[in-house]
């Protein structure tokens, strides 16, 4: 990039910001404004009383939890007419009405009671938590609804149940329990679990918005710096309910709250936890024991015709297993000093089992201590939590400290000010994953170490091109991944008005990312490395956001209604650097300094970049008779990361619900409970693309890319084209259509759920490799919008629950859910995915297919000498490249979810299965395994059933 150009995207950045700012002052400011006129306008808004409903009676009162809590915004009615009133933000009301009224009195989450006013003048009413679960309050977005309410596809887990379980993360409270959602969990502790809800609908990002306690974020690693224990509350936006985040949420919205103290507690609640469990390896791969390796390579040079001898086994009608393994001289590298060249090294008795070597049973501590509080102006939560999770895989592990505090204090009767901080800090050992490969591979006829007890390797005749595993996690032990983050936010909430309140959240998250890399001199190998190498680095994450909602909620009568209006500004900035340097004199980690080194520092990246977001949305909530539903949605947006009239995008969304049983004509035989009708539609939006800057050419200077020899003899230092940009590139949508129902019977002991749901991805965004093919550009092509992918499916839950009259309750709760992947147009005829180790095609994406499916030959038998027959896909005579078509898919035919549950006087047993079913897995050791590319690496046990001249 020139520095003119450096120059002008700095100022664009700067004014983006300068404008964001201006406007959230702006609309705050006529927030402040409209809700001051409002006070002084009435300032005892919640004694106001209406002139044409003034009847003979006054009855005032405070409504209160079971702990004396005061419950503002709760329903006060009288029974049968449209008078009504709310309590203000002590759970003071007042209420006029006759002196034989009924007053019925009603609060999310609680249930309802109806009271006789019998002439009294005062009724303080103390409601109890609903048990039911339609009456629970749920986070479905800047605002709660009850879950009876919601006519989007919202789904929830069940907390207390995911919790029976230890849990590790965040994610592992997912698994299985939410119909749609698939969860990956990473191969090494601490790992980043991966999060895919309703399928993959693009071939960029589908991670989905995750938000917890008000900070946004698309990173799923920050599912491991939280305290599974201090989650309140998991609730997950899979289709247009996503729309009021717009242009975040084309992947869903995976929603958690937190716990937080209650007002008015007596004393303290503290809460300590401890477990311990362990972990072992399951599914070992079966590889040939030491033996069996001799005999089936002698096997395979007698089909070849070859001679059939071999430098370790020997030569004759079978292998014989030596005793002592025949090694290269070498000479010792872990010592500046070196000892005596060693040639030979004693096997271990029955061979090596490489897979049982670099395996662990592996422990896991987790304690977690939380206190929580309150009295009548202020509640707080502080938790501490600390894990620490050995690897499977020796030398792995993860560790990690986590620190939360949540608190809310009132001022005055109107404002409130509260707060949620997240601390964390971990250290992963994360091994290498060559090892698993190399424990495929490597012979079983190299011990561990060798007679000097230094590690054993393959520098030596028959041994394959193959590291020794045990060493290359033994060496990686001290590098890690550090990564430290904070995030959280501070919010101010105003009661203006009866029914209206305005809340302004500023919200913040910070994480900075470490990690070293060594990569030690391995002289037991046959190609030993010639030099030792570190290579650290240090990425920067940070990002804000600030939002300010007015809500306003009121019930006239037979009519509620919610509705909120918004604006919000986000800003994410990151920055980071690698360094690597070679030549290490001693391999001990006191040394591991860059500074150490005494090779040339080589910068291997360096980076600064941002984008910004501005929005304005509003929402609208509407029941009436608590039978009919309806709500609207709209969001619009302005991105950084498009230019002109393509950085702003408006996404609406709308859905209604009608609960079918509440009507007069529905049949009360007591079989069916409840019946509700749902649908929905809506717009997403995606901005998240593999450069933060796509719409502009971008130049690299670096001086091993951008020096030219012009004349042969000097050197000049020019621009290289490294990004072709796009300046017409505009947004990824995502429309969404649902339609479902929700059915309870017997009491509402069994329910069912289900929806159907089509999610049609259109100006699906990839790179245009047309551009860039036919000319000596060698740059990142541009991207394009050029692409339409559809997901069908449905998902079904259901659930049965009882409680026997000796007092044993139990539950089954069973899910499954499935989809289509269908590619509706592309920007060529297909594209190719993956590629393997010789550049063959593993994936391939075409119109009228799903996403990367697996793509290569088909298998039909044996020919008379052992190989494999092809099938000639297109009749032609010949078996060529042409001949490959689609072998697997790795989307499932349908993923699942079990729950099992039962208690009894205050014992409880508990069991969950999840999983997958029909999609392929491709596993590329195979090819060596298998397919034997190196002659004397291990194989797979079922080669012993191959083909011989006999069979």
């Amino acid at each position: 990039m020139t520095r003119l150009n450096e120059c002008h995207l700095l100022r664009f950045k700067s004014l983006k910001t300068k404008q964001i700012f201006q406007r959230l002052l702006t609309f705050s400011l006529v927030f402040t404004w409209v809700g001051f006129g409002l006070y002084a306008a009435n300032p005892d808004f919640e004694n106001n009383i209406d002139p044409v409903t003034v009847l003979q009676n006054t009855v005032s009162g405070t409504i209160t939890d079971n702990l004396g809590a005061p419950l503002p915004g709760a329903s006060i009615v009288q029974k049968g007419t449209t008078n009504g009133t709310q309590t203000d933000f002590d759970g003071n009301y007042t209420i006029d009405v006759p002196g034989d009224a009924v007053l019925v009195i009603s609060y999310i989450g609680f249930s309802t009671q109806e009271i006789a006013v019998q002439g009294r003048s005062t009724i303080n009413v103390q409601l109890e938590e609903s048990a039911s679960a339609l009456s629970e309050v749920v986070v479905t977005g800047y605002a709660t609804q009850t879950r009876g309410d919601i006519t989007g596809s919202v789904a929830s887990v069940d907390i207390a149940e995911a919790t029976k379980a230890p849990l590790v993360n965040a994610a592992e409270a997912l698994e299985g329990r939410v119909t749609g959602v698939t969860v990956t969990n990473a191969g090494t502790p601490g790992g980043s679990p991966k999060i895919v809800i309703r399928g993959f609908g693009t071939s960029n990002n589908t991670n989905p918005l995750y938000i917890i306690d008000g900070v946004q974020t698309d990173n799923p690693s920050i599912l491991n710096s939280i305290n599974p224990g201090d989650i309140e509350q998991i609730n997950v936006l899979k289709d247009g309910a996503a729309a009021i985040y717009g242009a975040r949420a084309s992947n869903g919205v995976v929603i958690i709250t937190t716990k937080s103290g209650s007002y008015n507690q007596t004393e303290p609640t503290v809460t300590f936890n401890l477990y311990t469990g362990l972990s072992r390896a399951t599914n070992i791969p079966d590889l040939l024991n030491v033996q069996q390796h001799g005999e089936m390579i002698f096997q395979s040079l007698a089909n070849d015709g070859a001679p059939v001898e071999h430098p370790q086994y020997g030569n004759g009608a079978s292998p014989v297993v030596p005793s002592t393994v025949q090694g290269y001289t070498r000479v010792d590298s872990y010592n500046p000093i070196t000892r005596a060249p060693r040639t030979a090294t004693v096997r271990q008795p029955n061979g090596t089992d490489w897979f049982e070597q670099i395996t662990q049973n592996a422990p896991t501590q987790n304690f977690d201590l939380s206190i929580a509080n309150g009295n009548e102006t202020g509640k707080y939560f502080l938790s501490a939590n600390y894990l620490n999770r050995e690897g499977v895989l020796n030398d792995t592990g993860f560790k990690q400290g986590v620190t939360r505090l949540n608190s809310e204090f009132k001022i005055g009767k109107y404002i409130t000010i509260g707060e949620h901080l997240n601390a964390s800090f971990s250290r992963q050992q994360e091994g290498t994953l060559e090892a698993i490969n190399m424990a495929y591979r490597f012979t079983p006829l190299v011990p561990v170490f060798d007679d000097e007890g230094d590690f054993a390797g393959s520098g030596g005749p028959g041994l394959s091109n193959t590291r020794n595993p045990v060493a290359l996690l033994s060496r990686g032990s001290d590098n890690y991944n550090k990564i430290f983050r904070v995030f959280g936010d501070v919010y101010l909430r105003a009661e203006l008005y009866e029914g209206l309140s305005f809340k302004t959240t500023i919200s913040g998250n910070i994480e900075n990312f470490s990690q070293r890399r060594f990569q030690a001199l391995d002289p037991e190998f046959i190609e030993p490395l010639s030099t030792n190498t570190l290579f650290e680095q240090d990425i920067n994450n940070y990002s804000w956001t600030w939002n300010n909602i007015l809500n306003y909620s009121t019930i006239i009568g037979d009519h509620n209604i919610n509705a909120l209006v918004g604006v919000e500004a986000v800003e994410e900035n990151s920055k980071g650097k690698g360094i690597s340097r070679n030549g290490y004199l001693f391999e001990t980690p006191d040394f591991y300094l860059l500074s150490n080194g005494s090779g040339t520092p080589n910068v291997d990246f360096a980076y600064e970049g941002g984008n910004t977001l501005f929005s304005i949305f509003g929402t609208a909530n509407y029941s009436y008779q608590g039978k009919y539903f309806a709500t609207v949605t709209l969001r619009n947006d302005k991105s950084s990361r498009f230019l002109g009239d393509n950085q702003s995008q408006t996404f609406p969304s709308f859905s209604a619900g009608w609960l079918v049983s509440d009507e007069d004509f529905f049949p009360t035989d007591g079989v069916i409970s409840r019946l509700k009708l749902k649908a929905s539609y809506g717009q997403l939006g995606n901005q998240t693309l593999p450069t933060s800057n796509p719409t502009i050419n971008i130049s690299n200077l670096s001086e091993t890319l951008a020096n030219y020899s012009l004349n042969g003899s000097s050197i000049s230092t020019g621009a290289i084209l490294s990004q072709v940009g796009n300046p017409d590139l505009k947004w990824e949508t995502s429309v969404t259509t649902n339609f479902g129902f929700e059915l309870g019977m017997f009491n509402n002991d069994l329910s069912i759920s289900f929806e159907y749901f089509d999610i049609d991805t259109q100006d699906l965004i990839t790179r245009d490799l047309s551009l860039i093919s036919t000319t000596a550009i060698d740059a990142s092509a541009p991207l394009v919008n050029l692409g339409d992918i559809q997901n069908t499916g449905f998902d079904l839950a259901i659930g049965y629950s009882h409680e026997t009259s000796f007092g044993l309750n139990y539950s089954i709760n069973a899910n499954i859910s499935k989809y289509k992947n269908e590619v509706q147009n592309l920007i060529s005829d297909f594209q190719i995915g993956r590629t393997d180790l010789r550049g063959g095609a593993v994936t391939r994406t075409e119109v009228g297919r799903a996403i990367s499916e697996y793509y290569g030959r088909k298998v039909t038998g044996f020919d008379d000498t052992g190989r494999f027959t092809y099938e000639d896909v297109n009749g032609d005579g010949t078996i060529n490249d042409d001949d490959r078509t689609y072998i697997g898919s790795p989307h499932p035919d349908f993923t699942y979810g079990l729950n099992l549950s039962a208690n009894y006087k205050g014992f409880d047993i508990s069991a969950f299965f999840s999983g997958s079913q029909g999609n392929d897995a491709y596993n590329y050791q195979k090819i060596f395994t298998d397919f034997p590319t190196f002659f004397s690496g291990n194989r797979s046990a079922r080669t012993l059933d191959s083909w011989t001249p006999s069979n």
